[in-house]
């Protein structure tokens, strides 16, 4: 066992250590993942392998979204049944996501026996708890297609901003509303305008649970702007009631006699998938899913978009609070949109980068590298090739690999192979302990960029020290100097492979194996003595022409 290790293993039995939740926005399994998407839900790994690292207990949960009128409509378009369109697109989903190193306990689906027997489960005592009720409602009808209208099969105005809306929620504005609301009603397939047919559906009190949401959002800790004041403005307004059916063919069956023609409204079942899939993690480890969900010792992180934040500031926190959920700690990561080259992603028109196209062409490091230091994680952030490539030539090859690459080159040349001998400071361990604490705690609360900047700024020091001790020249003049010097750059990217693991975790790999390091850790370490092995390039430089390329390939692309 290595010194760190032991080390690790000694903290561990005192340190008091968390139940992590981490879940990411479920995508629609309508089609694949764009770099909008990714650059979203890509911080729910960081905080995954970070809480990892710190030794905390980590359900990381997320899956496709397999029902509601997304997927049907996809559906009819491809001429599938809805099974097998959701099918098809979550498994291309799930590629894309192990390709980019997303480390999931679990990504799953929603249509799954299991998530649909424990929906079924909490709809039941939701409504024997009175939070669930029946109503009869008008809803929109369109005579021609023969069908309710709901979510996407509806389009029109927005009745608080005037935006383009479709069912019920503004494509401009997020707010999130009853499809009646909607003002300009079309049909989204035949563009007649529908009528107001009367049935039978049930609602959930939202109503009832204002106080605990209320709770939550004042005792809300790590939310960022954008989610709170979302949030502020639904609870000012008044929380309403939702309906938790729908006139539907496609999804989870209600669990109450006289809805056999229904199905639960994808929205509240959705969202359940949290609770569903971290269930199943945690029932399979032999511990209680409700220690990870209301402990004192819990986190849950919610990460998804600024379009998604009612859902998990307002509504799920009233599911979890009727379930018997009084007090989670939630932390809501929500980004908001990234753009490319200056333009709104469209999948419609295909003004997209897709993350099967651009993992095809390019290291999966260098796109988490990116989608982190340009994420949109305050305000709208703008994808661009040249940045991009500019970012992997210049922070990635000139930096990063060619320190590694140099200091590496240099010790197994000039010391056999192997780590030379050296001591480091007291001051060069509290400074490197300061680092580890810093990138931490930003980590916890959100700043991913701001994290992997000060991670840079470590390689950038590191390289600093190395041109400053110019060893190329003390290896002839002072060996026992020159050894000193490389041990202790030995140590800071032996460091360096702990503190970019969240960020960028197959580099990670790379200088480990080169290292052998046999395992990342979140503290200081110091390697000693040991063989080094070959090196291995991190990063390979890009021509410049490939920015012209894809751009012009991205506009041929469009439609």
């Amino acid at each position: 066992m290595s010194p760190y290790q032991a080390l690790y293993n000694k903290i561990r039995e005192v340190k008091r250590f968390l139940n992590i939740i981490i879940g990411n926005a479920w995508p629609y399994a309508n089609g694949e993942l764009h770099l909008g998407r990714i650059a979203v839900l890509l911080p729910g790994d960081i905080l995954a392998r970070y809480h990892r690292l710190m030794g905390d207990d980590v359900v990381f949960v997320s899956g496709s979204d397999s029902h509601g009128t997304p997927v049907t409509m996809k559906a009819k378009e491809e001429n599938l049944t809805p099974e097998q369109v959701s099918a098809k697109y979550h498994e291309k989903i799930k590629d894309c996501f192990e390709r980019l190193g997303f480390s999931f306990d679990l990504f799953t689906q929603t249509h799954t026996e299991y998530h649909s027997e424990k929906v079924k489960e909490f709809i039941l005592e939701l409504y024997e708890k009175g939070y669930i009720y029946e109503k009869n409602v008008e809803e929109t009808y369109c005579e021609h297609c023969k069908e309710y209208l709901l979510d996407r099969y509806i389009e029109g105005v927005c009745p608080f901003c005037g935006g383009y809306a479709v069912g019920d929620q503004c494509q401009e504005c997020s707010k999130i509303f009853e499809s009646d609301e909607l003002l300009d009603k079309k049909c989204s397939f035949c563009k007649s305008t529908p009528i107001i047919k009367e049935t039978k559906h049930l609602f959930f009190a939202l109503s009832k649970l204002e106080n605990d949401v209320k709770r939550i959002y004042i005792k809300q800790d790590g939310w960022r702007e954008n989610a709170q004041k979302i949030t502020k403005r639904y609870l000012d307004e008044g929380l309403r009631d939702r309906g938790v059916t729908r006139d539907f063919n496609w999804g989870v069956d209600v669990p109450l006699d006289g809805y056999e023609d229904k199905k639960i409204y994808v929205w509240i079942e959705a969202v359940m998938g949290y609770l569903t899939a971290s269930m199943k993690c945690i029932e399979e480890r032999h511990e209680d899913y409700r220690e990870y969900w209301d402990g004192d010792d819990s986190r849950v992180y919610f990460v998804h978009g600024k379009d998604n934040i009612p859902f998990h500031t307002v509504i799920f926190p009233a599911i979890l609070s009727g379930l018997g959920f009084k007090n989670p700690n939630i932390r809501e990561i929500s980004s908001e949109y990234l753009k490319l080259e200056g333009k709104n992603f469209s999948a419609a028109k295909n003004w997209a980068v897709w993350g099967k196209d651009i993992l095809d062409n390019y290291n999966a490091d260098l796109i988490r590298y990116y989608l982190i230091l340009n994420g949109p994680e305050t305000k709208d952030t703008d994808f661009s090739w040249k940045s991009f490539i500019t970012a992997n030539n210049n922070d990635l090859v000139g930096l990063f690999g060619n320190l590694v690459n140099r200091i590496v080159v240099f010790a197994k040349k000039n010391f056999d192979n192997s780590i030379p001998k050296g001591t480091l400071d007291k001051n060069f361990k509290d400074d490197l302990f300061k680092v580890y604490c810093e990138i931490g705690d930003n980590i916890e609360e959100g700043n991913f960029k701001y994290a992997l900047d000060k991670v840079m700024s470590l390689v950038k020091t590191a390289n600093k020290y190395f041109d400053t001790a110019a060893p190329w020249i003390s290896v002839k003049q002072n060996k026992a100097k020159c050894a000193k010097d490389i041990y202790i750059c030995i140590q800071y990217i032996a460091n360096i492979s702990n503190l970019i693991e969240p960020f960028m975790p197959y580099s990670a790999e790379k200088i480990r194996k080169i290292l052998n390091i046999e395992n990342s850790i979140w503290m200081p370490i110091e390697l000693k003595e040991g063989k080094i092995n070959d090196v291995e390039i991190l990063f390979d430089r890009i021509d410049r022409k490939n920015i012209d390329e894809e751009i012009e390939n991205l506009k041929e692309k469009c439609y």
